[in-house]
């Protein structure tokens, strides 16, 4: 498998996983204000911005990185959907890791409602 074969195999089994758990998904691979947003939910009264990431176990690095500036660029495209839409919602910030094992099954796991960390102030 390939990156790209990896990539969008992660992305249809975080959808299938979040459809699971009640999440309503409203698009993938979306571009929303020149963001892209793997996938976007519904869940409650929350639009929810879901961040995709997948690898297979013999990558050498075990951190998934989603940086700081990833974070907020992720939370304005929430604001920017809630308010082009003039939805009443709150949003989210959701992480699904993926590891795809040699022997053909996987890990999945899901980070909610993720705290922005603060932006960086220049003096």
């Amino acid at each position: 498998m390939n990156t790209t074969e990896i990539g969008k195999r992660g992305e249809q089994l975080a959808a299938d996983f979040l459809a699971g758990k009640g999440y309503a998904i409203v698009g993938r691979n979306m571009v929303i204000a020149r963001r892209e947003v793997d996938i976007l939910a519904m869940h409650g009264n929350r639009i929810v911005v879901v961040e995709v990431k997948t690898r297979k176990d013999d990558h050498p690095d075990d951190n998934f990185a989603i940086d700081r500036d990833k974070l907020w660029r992720l939370s304005r495209a929430a604001d920017i959907y809630i308010r082009t839409n003039n939805l009443p919602h709150e949003a989210q910030i959701d992480a699904i890791t993926i590891v795809f094992h040699q022997d053909g099954s996987h890990t999945l796991n899901h980070l909610e409602d993720i705290t922005l960390p603060p932006r960086r102030r220049f003096r």
